[in-house]
């Protein structure tokens, strides 16, 4: 491993008014490799990629290509950035994946960010997808295959005109009424507003209204309290409980009769008396 030594320019901030000042900053940082750093220029050893709007892009450096907007909208730093990860999708889906939807749909994003950069389109024979050119380059970068398909890419835009043409006519001459068979077409149109509200039919409370003045209305109070729900015993040996119920309100005071009290009924008569024994044995503890 080897360590490597980066000067970088780090702001701060120098006083509460927030002015910034820059100073240059060391960082050190171990890299897994034998070759020994040395600074690069980009784009050496890439070809050079000419645009039909911009021209060669490789005579801009990083921040006049962010400058460089294309029809779309964005930079053409932005465009690259997408299609590096585009591409890292459409060989992700070809390896791992194996999914011919996502291939298509991938390679067809790459052709219209291509055609949005002003530059060649790629090819995809494979998926029925024609470009300006077909390219397959070696890991060491050399050139391998290069056709050029822009015939065929043209022969596929006229195909595609061509159906598109077909369709259109197909949905007129099935929606063109006859008019010697007596056909025509009727417009509805749909005027109720999608919030309208509407008054709905009579509900049940309207309709028990007492209807002459000998009728009415009998309310019925229920003024037993809510009860708590009690655990239920559980079932053992074939056990089984008994419920019974007590309509009595809680703390309700009936007064009962006179006559079936023990107190009454134990009363002398005549010559009887009411013998009384006292206990007068105290407690034991």
């Amino acid at each position: 491993m080897r360590l490597r030594i980066y000067t970088v320019n780090q702001k701060y901030v120098k006083n509460k008014h927030g002015e910034i000042g820059v100073y240059k900053k060391r960082i050190k940082k171990w890299i897994k490799s034998s070759q020994p750093y040395k600074p690069r220029k980009r784009g050496l050893q890439k070809l050079s990629i000419h645009s039909t709007r911009f021209g060669f892009l490789d005579l801009y450096n990083r921040k006049e290509q962010q400058e460089l907007i294309c029809p779309s909208g964005y930079s053409i730093s932005q465009c690259f950035n997408v299609l590096r990860k585009l591409w890292y999708a459409y060989r992700r889906a070809i390896g791992t994946d194996k999914d011919i939807d996502k291939m298509k749909k991938y390679a067809k994003a790459i052709q219209d960010v291509q055609k949005d950069m002003g530059i060649k389109t790629a090819s995809f024979p494979h998926l029925g997808l024609y470009g300006d050119a077909l390219i397959l380059n070696a890991k060491n970068g050399m050139r391998r295959v290069f056709e050029n398909h822009s015939a065929l890419k043209k022969k596929r835009e006229e195909y595609e005109m061509r159906q598109m043409k077909n369709a259109i006519k197909i949905q007129e001459t099935l929606q063109k009424p006859k008019k010697l068979n007596g056909e025509a077409i009727v417009t509805i149109a749909d005027d109720v507003f999608p919030y309208e509200k509407q008054d709905n039919e009579i509900t049940l409370p309207q309709l028990l209204e007492p209807g002459d003045e000998k009728e009415g209305i009998t309310a019925l109070v229920d003024n037993i309290p809510f009860r708590r729900p009690h655990r239920r015993r559980l079932k053992r040996n074939g056990e089984s409980t008994l419920t019974i119920a007590d309509d009595e309100i809680p703390h309700e005071t009936i007064d009962a009769e006179i006559e079936d009290t023990v107190p009454h009924i134990l009363e002398p008569e005549g010559d009887e008396k009411i013998l009384v024994i006292s206990d007068d044995i105290p407690f034991r503890s």
